[in-house]
C-alpha cells in the first residue's frame, strides 16, 4: 500500500539525549511551559490511523516524520 510521509525538522537546539528514549510518554517535556502531551497525543493519533510519529536527532535541530497509509482511490 501507498504511505504519506511527511516531515518537519527545524534548525533549534534539538532534544536533550536524555529525554530522546521516552519523547512519546505523556508528561515527558524537556520545556518548563511544557505539559509533555502534545507528542504523546500526535503519536496515538497516528497510530490510531494506521501509522507511526517517529523522531530523529539532525544537525542542527530535530526531525520528525510522520507515516500515513494512503487510503484507496475510489472509483
Amino acid at each position: 500500500h501507498r504511505v504519506l510521509r511527511i516531515e518537519v525538522q527545524d534548525d533549534g537546539h534539538g532534544v536533550m539525549p536524555e529525554l530522546r528514549a521516552r519523547l512519546f510518554e505523556p508528561w515527558v517535556s524537556g520545556r518548563s511551559d511544557g505539559t509533555g502531551l502534545g507528542l504523546a497525543l500526535a503519536r496515538a493519533i497516528a497510530r490510531e490511523h494506521g501509522g507511526e510519529l517517529d523522531y530523529a536527532p539532525a544537525d542542527p535541530g530535530s526531525l520528525f516524520v510522520l507515516r500515513l497509509p494512503q487510503a484507496e482511490a475510489m472509483p
